[in-house]
């Protein structure tokens, strides 16, 4: 059995230390199979990890689904709502798909 009191010490210490990716690993395994993502904790911290590594759509996402399991704390609807003006319009837009770049 996994102590995960261990693993998000190990986590937050990775996170301090500038490495968010090995930090938002641990952080999928330990949501895996938890569907309230420990009443919206991970989401949280799983969001937090994609902003630091320059992915603000994919820690909407995450702050979204904290606010979804628990939407009465004002950390996971603050977040949510930072990045509340993100458009997927760029990604949306006409241009050359990867398949098209191969090709080419």
């Amino acid at each position: 059995m996994q102590d995960f009191n261990v693993w998000e010490q190990r986590a937050r210490e990775l996170k301090e230390a500038g490495r968010p990716g090995d930090a938002l690993k641990i952080y999928l395994v330990m949501a895996g199979g938890d569907p309230s993502l420990d009443a919206g904790y991970l989401g949280l911290r799983i969001g937090e990890c994609y902003e630091k590594l320059g992915d603000p759509h994919s820690a909407r996402f995450w702050y979204g689904r904290a606010v979804e399991e628990n939407p009465t704390i004002d950390r996971y609807i603050a977040a949510r709502a930072r990045l509340e003006h993100l458009s997927i319009d760029d990604v949306l837009a006409p241009g050359p798909t990867v398949m098209a770049r191969r090709a080419g």
